[in-house]
């Protein structure tokens, strides 16, 4: 009977282990995440003010909004927060495409505004 209790104990701990470890590197990947895009959107904004071809541009915009696809949260207020920036980042794009350079321009600085936000939240939970 104690060897059976002994088991269960173990399996609970490992368990539990098991869960903590995977949180860590998913709470890494999510934190990598948020510096990859906004790094992607500092440098974009660093392009716009360089006058750089808004084709140019929207491709930076491109990237941040692939790396902004790992963010993930349980976070109600980072949900949404990430959520209104990947609009904003879409509409950018689109306006960068269009020729739209102050458009395009307003709504990637605003992207970054709300991703610096996801990572200032983000931080202050995890």
């Amino acid at each position: 009977m104690n060897i059976i209790k002994i088991l269960v104990y173990l399996m609970v701990i490992s368990l539990a282990s098991a869960h903590s470890i995977a949180y860590a590197e998913n709470n890494a990947e999510v934190k990598a995440a948020i510096e990859q895009t906004v790094t992607k959107l500092e440098e974009a904004v660093a392009a716009l003010d360089k006058g750089a071809d808004p084709k140019a541009i929207a491709d930076i915009v491109i990237a941040a909004k692939q790396a902004q696809k790992s963010i993930a949260t349980s976070d109600p207020k980072v949900s949404i927060k990430k959520s209104q920036g990947s609009n904003k980042l879409g509409q950018a794009r689109t306006a960068l495409n269009d020729g739209d350079v102050k458009k395009g321009g307003d709504l990637v600085k605003e992207a970054l505004a709300d991703y610096k936000e996801v990572k200032e939240k983000y931080n202050a939970t995890h």
